[in-house]
């Protein structure tokens, strides 16, 4: 369990980064920010890639990225030229990064404030953007020019594992130069590797240091074995039998390992949603609750020895992981995709968690290439879309269906795709899958380094508090019965296609119009007769005031 050992031992590995110097140098020095250095640098590739007919970009590559991009972009509510507009950009990128690569590109995923890499608060993937949309026009993207912009964040992440590479000869005391033996080369990625897991700038390391990084790996990450064995079956996938290596060599073996790392580690993260599953309650949501009692959760850390589900309430609820309506419950889906399982990183992008749900909007983008769809057209698509808990062809329970029609009542119709209610919706579909969408800024999710470094609190409890949380809930567990997994919310935010936007249910004021509606013809009808009745009296004073009138009726004399 990689991912949530490296939780377990972070809070560790973060006291011995404080009380060492030289590692605490290393990973302060390679803190994300947007220095007047790196700014440089990326204006310049852009301008190269602008500047000199796409510079390191052939059209077969180009062509490649496009086919990818295709049906996101398609799905994407374009402008009146049918280009995509920023926040349209930023979705579309991020999908094929993670498509792609399993990269989660900083600063791309913002859309859904649970999302775990909305941690990363610098701004080098925003000037980026806005950089190469400034170079471009203000008309928008088009197609070849999202591709253009994602070979772009590829080239300037190669040029960073270049350098990188760099810093790892210069403190393996190396030239880079050398021809190098299997076990040479074996020897260059491990360390590689070493700082790119623990997020180390080797170019402010003293050489003589590194021994003590190498001799405390298996401490601070205990799957480091496992990851050899990873970098060593995709150098021998690569090494055609081959007994020397150049650097040239090293460069290519990085770039395959760095590409399939991300898929490689998420073998862990299904490891964890498989011990999660087994606590998960049942009581609730008819396609699985995609949730476990914080109680089960701390008992299985205290019966099982699963240890590493031992975050405090505050940190889970930070995370947006902790569901607090009623029973409180740990979310599987947001919980497995929170930065406390976040790993590897570079200036650009962190290695967490795939997010499955992202696979299930891509087969929906694929299918409709639009931003909206109807109701019954997207039942009878999702019927048929299988997760890896939720079998293809099933019958969408009623609710469901009712819930997608109340979110097309207030959209003309049809279902914003990239919304924050349908990204619900498809939490209540697939729970297990899909994270819980909160509203923007009710949660705040960090990894534990920067949490214990803002709050100065632990991010985990003690046995002796488990047993506290556990003993009081004991002989008190309540029974709930419901065929939604969780409360639903009427909230709604478009991710795209313009600001955010949070409206009032239609189908509330529908059913408050229904309820009321015959008190108000009743009302009316009442006002009217008191108004028939005043008009009235009204002329019955009035004649009252001036006494009897005569008239003449057929030679006869009456009084009125």
């Amino acid at each position: 369990m990689a991912f949530k050992a490296a939780l377990l031992l972070s809070a560790a590995f973060f006291e011995l980064a404080t009380g060492s110097s030289f590692l605490s140098r290393a990973q302060e020095a390679n803190v994300k920010d947007l220095t007047p250095e790196l700014e440089a640098s990326i204006l310049q590739e852009i301008e190269d890639v602008l500047g000199s007919g796409k510079h390191g970009m052939t059209e077969e590559r180009l062509g490649r990225i496009e086919d990818m991009l295709r049906a996101t972009f398609m799905s994407m509510p374009g402008n009146e030229r049918g280009k995509l507009q920023h926040t349209a950009v930023r979705y579309t990128l991020h999908s094929y990064f993670v498509q792609r690569h399993a990269w989660y590109i900083r600063g791309l995923e913002d859309n859904n404030s649970s999302s775990a890499t909305n941690i990363l608060q610098d701004k080098v993937e925003d000037f980026v953007q806005v950089a190469f949309e400034q170079r471009m026009g203000s008309g928008g993207l088009d197609l070849k020019d999202v591709a253009v912009l994602a070979a772009t964040y590829e080239n300037l992440v190669h040029k960073e594992a270049a350098e990188r590479l760099d810093a790892t000869f210069s403190v393996m005391s190396m030239t880079g130069e050398e021809s190098m033996t299997v076990s040479q080369l074996d020897s260059v990625m491990d360390v590689y590797m070493m700082g790119y897991i623990l997020n180390l700038n080797y170019s402010v390391l003293e050489p003589i240091k590194l021994q003590i990084i190498i001799g405390s790996i298996g401490k601070i990450y205990p799957s480091w074995p496992t990851t050899q064995e990873f970098l060593r079956s995709v150098r021998a996938d690569r090494s055609l039998h081959r007994s020397y290596f150049t650097r040239a060599d090293v460069e290519s073996t990085l770039e395959e390992v760095l590409d399939r790392y991300g898929r490689w580690q998420d073998r862990e993260c299904q490891d964890l949603k498989s011990q999660l599953l087994a606590l998960e309650d049942r009581s609730i949501g008819v396609n699985g609750s995609g949730r476990v009692k914080l109680t089960d959760f701390y008992g299985s850390a205290l019966r099982d020895g699963n240890w590493q589900f031992s975050e405090t309430k505050g940190y889970l609820a930070q995370n947006g992981a902790l569901d607090t309506h009623g029973v409180e419950r740990v979310i599987i889906a947001n919980y497995v995709n929170s930065p406390s399982n976040c790993l590897a990183s570079s200036k650009f992008y962190s290695v967490c968690c795939i997010n499955e749900c992202e696979d299930l909007m891509d087969h929906i983008e694929h299918h409709f290439s639009a931003p909206s769809a109807t109701p019954s057209d997207i039942v009878s698509f999702v019927s048929g879309l299988p997760s890896s808990t939720v079998a293809a062809g099933r019958t969408l329970h009623k609710v469901l269906v009712q819930r997608l029609e109340q979110v097309a009542e207030r959209y003309g119709g049809k279902v914003p795709l990239h919304s924050r209610l349908f990204a619900q919706w498809l939490h209540h579909a697939y729970p297990r899958e899909c994270p819980y969408p909160h509203i923007s800024g009710t949660t705040k999710p960090q990894t534990v380094r920067d949490y214990m470094e803002q709050s100065r609190q632990s991010p985990t409890v003690t046995k002796d508090e488990m047993h506290v949380v556990v003993q009081a809930n004991q002989g008190a567990d309540v029974q709930e019965e419901s065929d939604e997994c969780t409360q639903w919310s009427h909230h709604d935010e478009l991710y795209v296609g313009g600001d955010a936007k949070i409206s009032a249910p239609a189908s509330a004021g529908k059913t408050i119009w229904h309820m009321l509606r015959p008190l108000v013809y009743i009302a009316m009808a009442v006002a009217m007769a008191v108004a028939a009745v005043q008009r009235a009296q009204a002329t019955i004073n009035s004649v009252s005031s001036v006494g009897p009138k005569k008239v003449a009726c057929a030679g006869k004399d009456l009084y009125v």
